[in-house]
């Protein structure tokens, strides 16, 4: 038996009970009801509310002696117009579309001025190889194209891969395709402008449509919706090009930079030696603000306050009673205090940390990470815990110190959990990753303080306390394992075929798309991509971030060979590569 297995042991009977019973309870009711106030205004990115969440913060952490900092990175907050005018122009007929009821700019849109480009009518936009392809006998290059955001719900798109499913994927592959720009029919007005998930800027214009606002120049587009939705074929290519219904176009997009907040608290070790290295307990700060993005309340939430009490007031504020518990506890490692901001928009501030680290990166051992731990069942207590890069004799060692009446879904792997653990995984640091499951409330203005099991999280408090304690006080440290960190990217609806071996920064680069490492044995480590690279060109394509990424590789199959370009400071550096299948 190995020497931290011994510590998890010997510690055992401590993660039974809570140890300062009702008060530590007590201790996390207040903070999860100052986080998930109204006055917080769901902590969104970007709003000053998250400044006062990260300043309360601090206050505990400087309250309690210790040396604590707020770190700030950068992140598009806000999308403005600076400049707009659009122009249907129909036979003789001249009619300007009004910006904000009849169009508006998509978040992700490029600016554009250009005079009279013809549009065309492409149904969705969708093409499946050997299947439904609205693309087939058509020309978009330099034409404006007409697609619907919705796709139909029958049994014909039932089965489209996700790959072809989601909006920006269409219009990726309409700007592949040259296209002057994409109109998007709404089912109902124009959507508000705001910044959307995904890249922060495409080079092609896209705009918003409210669902009559062409009327009839382009033909009866309501009708030919209904008979791609009815006979579940495209309906586009017996459609007449009109050369006399254009577009004149002029945009000019502002996009509003925000700071966003990390806290980061040092508990010092008492070891001489040990107390070099470092144990990180996060949890992510930030939420969904008032709902502009990612809620899951549909139309009528936009503009309401999403308080995110369990998503994830409860972790911040478990990581804080730790905190608090564990500077009496003196460990003998170091234990980094983190509270993250720009989860929500990809695992921002976990990110920035790992490439802008204030402690020693190569000290950190191991990363706990708490996110959606405040709804355990008090009938049958259940906890989902994940080791993303932790071996599994670490995560099945953890799992037997449960309190008694606790069960525990163990997942070695991405499978629980897409949070801040996974920029430490990414880095090469073994995590633990603590979660009490998806509920009706999740990215809902009903996720509110008074639905938070606070007897429950003081027990997964107790719980982590123990946890803590044992990685920071064992002799060794369990060792990163690669195998269990591994990340299936999934591309058109199923596994990719190809195993290239990055682990990607998920952060906007204005370059392309940068990777926090390589997996040993991959072929991305063969070649000789290196932590901080940034991808510029796979295969010909051009690659601007993440997405470009994905798209280059899920057009490649084993075997095929692909010519990488990269950058490395101000260098750029080629290679090709033989691409290999997945395991």
């Amino acid at each position: 038996m190995g020497p931290w297995i011994s510590a998890f042991l010997a510690a055992a009977l401590v993660a039974q009970v809570p140890p300062s019973g009702s008060a530590a309870e007590g201790r996390l009711r207040r903070d999860v009801a100052f986080l998930a106030s109204p006055e917080l205004k769901g902590r969104g990115n970007g709003y000053p509310e998250l400044d006062r969440a990260a300043a309360h913060i601090l206050r505990e952490w400087k309250a309690l002696g210790l040396k604590a900092e707020i770190q700030r990175f950068p992140f598009i907050a806000k999308v403005a117009r600076e400049e707009q005018g659009a122009l249907l122009t129909h036979g003789e007929e001249e009619r300007p579309l009004v910006w904000g009821r009849d169009v508006e700019a998509v978040g992700f849109s490029g600016d554009a001025d250009f005079r009279r480009k013809p549009l065309v009518f492409l149904g969705h936009g969708v093409r499946v190889p050997g299947g439904y392809d609205d693309f087939a006998g058509m020309e978009v290059k330099d034409r404006v194209v007409v697609i619907a955001r919705t796709l139909p719900d029958t049994d014909g798109f039932a089965h489209l891969p996700r790959g072809e499913r989601s909006l920006l994927a269409r219009v990726k592959r309409l700007e592949t395709e040259r296209a002057a720009a994409v109109l998007v029919l709404e089912d109902g007005p124009a959507r508000p402008l705001q910044r959307e998930e995904g890249p922060v800027k495409l080079d092609i214009p896209v705009l918003s449509l409210s669902v009559g606002a062409l009327g009839d120049a382009c033909g009866d587009l309501q009708a030919r919706l209904k008979a791609i939705r009815d006979t579940g074929k495209p309906a586009s290519q017996d459609f007449i090009y009109a050369p006399w219904t254009t577009l004149t176009l002029k945009l000019k997009l502002h996009r509003e930079e925000a700071q966003v907040p990390n806290v980061v608290a040092l508990i010092p070790g008492r070891d001489p030696q040990l107390r070099k290295e470092y144990i990180v307990l996060g949890a992510h700060l930030d939420h969904l603000g008032l709902g502009e993005r990612h809620s899951l309340g549909g139309a009528e939430a936009r503009g309401q306050v999403h308080p995110g009490a369990d998503d994830n007031a409860s972790g911040a504020a478990l990581v804080v009673e730790l905190g608090r518990e564990l500077k009496e506890a003196r460990p003998r490692r170091s234990i980094l205090l983190m509270h993250f901001g720009g989860e929500e928009e990809g695992l921002l501030g976990s990110s920035h940390w790992i490439q802008h680290p204030t402690h020693p990166l190569e000290s950190v051992k191991f990363m706990l990470n708490f996110d959606m731990v405040g709804r355990l069942d008090p009938a049958a207590p259940k906890l989902l815990m994940g080791g993303l890069g932790a071996p599994k004799s670490a995560l099945e060692a953890a799992k037997k110190l449960a309190p008694a009446d606790f069960s525990i879904s163990a997942d070695v792997g991405a499978a629980v959990g897409g949070s801040d653990h996974m920029s430490f995984s990414q880095a090469k640091i073994p995590t633990f990753f603590f979660f009490t499951g998806i509920h009706g409330e999740y990215h809902r203005p009903t996720d509110t303080a008074d639905r938070i099991n606070f007897a429950g999280l003081a027990k997964l408090a107790a719980y982590g306390r123990t946890l803590a304690l044992d990685l920071a006080d064992a002799e060794t440290v369990p060792a990163f394992d690669p195998e269990t960190a591994k990340i299936v990217m999934r591309g058109n609806g199923g596994p990719m075929r190809v195993a290239f071996g990055t682990l990607p920064d998920y952060a906007d680069n204005p370059k392309g798309f940068r990777i926090n490492g390589v997996t040993r044995g991959s072929t991305a480590e063969a070649m000789g991509l290196q932590a901080g690279d940034i991808i510029i060109r796979f295969g010909g394509r051009a690659v601007k971030n993440i997405y470009d990424f994905m798209d280059a590789l899920g057009a490649h199959k084993p075997g095929d060979k692909a010519v990488v370009q990269w950058l490395r400071g101000d260098q750029t550096m080629q290679a090709e590569a033989t691409l290999k299948g997945r395991s």
